[in-house]
């Protein structure tokens, strides 16, 4: 292993990150559940170390193992450690409720997803404009909301150039989805994943804290 970071490491820590920290701000902004606590407000959460399809979590020195030497490795692992306790200190503070956040680096570390859970009923979700079919007629960038399994997704594609062949349906730019029942909710978001495959995640997490 080199300790030179590859370029499947540098898009994950730089552009990707980037999304992570987007993703924080809309959904502390906009989508988190309603503050009311049922009666297992209290119970603990505990979200997995990993996800299908490789997904370890990035507060853990395996996530980085393949392109890091361990030392630099753990160095990684422990600021993405540093961001979760400080973002599960915040929940904490201002939520009357159980939450617990995660961040998750796929096995090439070109994809990470950001996963919350709470012991609350889930609140609103939708984006704040819904496109129509003339965006995808003229390769507008368009947010749509859709259904995928037991979740609702807010899809956000870019703009493309319908001349140059690009499909407007490619690999969205950011998604979002949120599974709520009764008093428990899970959040994912990630960048460049179909609804559906981050939605298989999704519902992997809340299997191990429903």
């Amino acid at each position: 292993m080199s300790s030179t970071p590859s370029p499947a490491l540098t898009r994950w820590t730089g552009p990707l990150a980037g999304v992570v920290v987007l993703a924080l701000l809309v959904v502390f902004a906009v989508l988190l559940p309603k503050a009311t606590g049922g009666s297992n407000a209290e119970d603990p959460l505990d979200l997995p170390d990993t996800l299908p399809g490789g997904y370890t979590a990035a507060d853990r020195g395996e996530a980085f193992a393949g392109s890091y030497e361990a030392e630099e490795a753990e160095t990684l692992a422990g600021r993405q450690a540093s961001a979760r306790q400080h973002s599960d200190e915040v929940l904490d503070e201002v939520y009357d409720y159980a939450a617990e956040t995660r961040t998750y680096a796929s096995e090439d570390l070109t994809t990470a997803v950001f996963v919350q859970a709470f012991r609350a009923p889930g609140g609103a979700f939708a984006p704040e404009t819904i496109s129509g079919e003339e965006a995808a007629a003229t390769g507008a960038a368009s947010q749509e909301l859709v259904r995928e399994g037991d979740a609702i997704c807010i899809v956000q594609r870019p703009a493309v150039d319908p001349a140059a062949g690009a499909p407007q349906d490619a690999a969205p730019s950011y998604v979002s989805c949120q599974r709520s029942e009764g008093d428990l909710t899970v959040q994912a978001t990630a960048s460049g994943l179909p609804a559906a495959d981050l939605v298989e995640l999704l519902d992997a997490a809340w299997d191990a804290v429903a």
